[in-house]
């Protein structure tokens, strides 16, 4: 039997996007519903960020059973989410249902039986692992991030396919555990999105631990033998591995039904949004990864707060673009903050840089931890800082710092000039404001 309810607003996905524009508009008192269609919390804390990051924590200290890594990770998981689990939405404000959404128009979405309408709707349905249009490779069954913590046992030899941050963390992880790891990467270096410097780095960190890095190779085809191993081809030589993981990109999840609204997507199916989040679609919106810009979940969780807040408002005022801010959580840990090197020349700036390695502070000297180095980019007329870019232990901390100068649009002087405690990693930021400063 069909059941209907109306609400004030209808947020599609518990992501970070959805989770914030959901509490945001429960909490000014709009009768709100949100729809989940698998486990609460999204992407980044059942099968990304949260679980990579304790992965690389326990294999970091000792080389442990698989079977206990997993069980760790999934405790992890339970502590993140707490004890609710309706996610303390009732508090909130916020009617959960569960199950998929199906769009019947703009304002109408059905989850099984059950008919829900809104005048505001919400899409936060996030992306999921692509798969790229390699020969074989879908055929093969690959793991992906949000398979690879239910293999049985650990792969004697893994195969990664892309070397982003995904495939960099758990290649690192994997190789701690005893596995033979080879990332696979098709354009010129790994980690593309960073610096250069960095980039090169962390293939020569990579390459003396005992990883294989190929870069710049294609892979022409892959298939999954009889005795379960995969085989893949790149420029006629035939690789075997146990096991294959993708970590090749993201593709968006849209709700069924939506083909039929004519809702506007880019050129690679994320949704079009104007800088307030609405889509060409009247009362509908969009927030998070599905949208198709950085896909992270602080910026996620930005956009549905902005989305919230226009809707709550009843205004749209266009949403600042936040300094890009993100880290890679492997050892060492990458920090990038602002512009690159290279991003800000084809700006069309003047601009300043400064490189400080860490093996010369003593912070890093007493922790043992002498690896890598903070590059930062300040532009050469005014000295305002536009970059930072850090590949040592504790850059994603540093990064937070280095996003926070930037926005606030601190010259790099006025950075070295605030006094950090002695002896800190934080002092690998302040002194290459320094030393860019005095260039």
């Amino acid at each position: 039997m069909t059941s209907e309810h109306t609400y004030d607003a209808l947020v599609i996905g518990d992501g970070p996007a959805g989770d914030a524009a959901a509490r945001k508009m429960g909490s000014a008192g709009l009768h709100v519903a949100l729809v989940e269609a698998a486990e609460l919390g999204g992407e980044c804390l059942n099968s990304g960020c949260v679980p990579s990051k304790a992965l690389l924590a326990l294999t970091s200290r000792e080389r442990r059973p698989w079977d206990e890594v997993v069980a760790r990770v999934r405790a992890v998981q339970l502590l993140t989410r707490g004890s609710d689990p309706d996610g303390g939405f009732a508090e909130a404000g916020v009617d959960l249902y569960r199950g998929a959404a199906r769009f019947l128009g703009p304002n109408e979405v059905a989850v099984g039986e059950t008919v829900l309408r809104a005048p505001h709707v919400v899409i936060a349905t996030g992306t999921a692992p692509a798969i790229p249009p390699i020969p074989g490779l879908a055929e093969a069954n690959p793991l992906t991030n949000r398979t690879v913590f239910s293999i049985p046992s650990l792969p004697g030899r893994l195969a990664v396919i892309g070397g982003g941050a995904i495939g960099l963390e758990l290649g690192q992880a994997f190789h701690r555990l005893g596995v033979e790891v080879t990332i696979f990467e098709v354009l010129d270096r790994v980690a593309a999105s960073e610096e250069p410097e960095v980039s090169a780095e962390l293939e020569r960190v990579l390459q003396a631990a005992g990883v294989r890095v190929e870069t710049g190779i294609r892979i022409e085809r892959a298939a999954r033998q009889e005795g379960g191993r995969v085989a893949l081809w790149t420029d006629g030589r035939r690789w075997e591995f146990d096991e294959v993981l993708v970590a090749a990109g993201r593709s968006p999840q849209l709700p069924e039904g939506l083909d039929r609204l004519g809702l506007a997507l880019d050129q690679r199916g994320f949704i079009e949004t104007s800088a307030c989040g609405e889509t060409n679609l009247p009362g509908v919106w969009a927030a998070g990864d599905v949208t198709g810009g950085l896909q992270f979940t602080h910026y996620a969780s930005l956009q549905g707060h902005h989305v919230a807040r226009h809707i709550i408002a009843g205004e749209c005022e266009p949403r600042p673009a936040p300094v890009g801010v993100w880290a890679i959580f492997r050892e060492p840990e990458v920090g990038h903050a602002g512009l690159t090197e290279g991003e800000a020349r084809r700006s069309g700036r003047t601009v300043r840089t400064a490189r400080l390695d860490a093996r010369e502070l003593d912070w890093f000297r007493a922790s043992g931890s002498t690896i890598g180095f903070a590059k930062v980019v300040a532009d050469a007329a005014t000295g305002r800082l536009l970059g930072a870019h850090l590949l040592c232990e504790r850059a994603s901390d540093l990064a937070g710092e280095a996003a926070l100068a930037i926005q606030c649009g601190l010259t790099a002087r006025e950075v070295a000039a605030a006094v950090h405690p002695y002896p800190t990693a934080a002092e690998l930021f302040r002194w290459a404001c320094a030393q860019v400063s005095h260039g």
